[in-house]
């Protein structure tokens, strides 16, 4: 913060407040003017954008499900291998 002295806990909350509010409505007018600058200034129509958006994140979720897919069929054998040894345990001391 700065170098300013508060006369009471409450003020120095409020300056922080009206700190955090403005640093909030900067954030977002600029994300606002950046947004209405990517429409202005798109090569593409909206239509186009949000089907190759659509087409990446598609194309993301498949790499990525393959990826992760022999990864959790490894789990579940090692899983299913960890159950029947932990029952063979407990079988044996019954």
């Amino acid at each position: 913060m700065s170098d300013r002295t508060y006369y009471s806990r409450e003020a120095e909350e409020q300056a922080r407040r009206e700190q955090m509010s403005n640093a909030a409505l900067f954030i977002m007018l600029g994300l606002v003017i950046g947004a209405v600058l990517a429409l202005l200034f798109a090569p593409e129509s909206g239509e186009k954008i949000r089907g190759s958006i659509e087409d990446a994140i598609n194309e993301r979720f498949r790499d990525s499900h393959d990826a992760t897919h022999p990864a959790i069929r490894r789990l579940e054998r090692e899983l299913a291998d960890l159950r029947k040894k932990v029952e063979d345990r407990l079988a044996e001391m019954r």
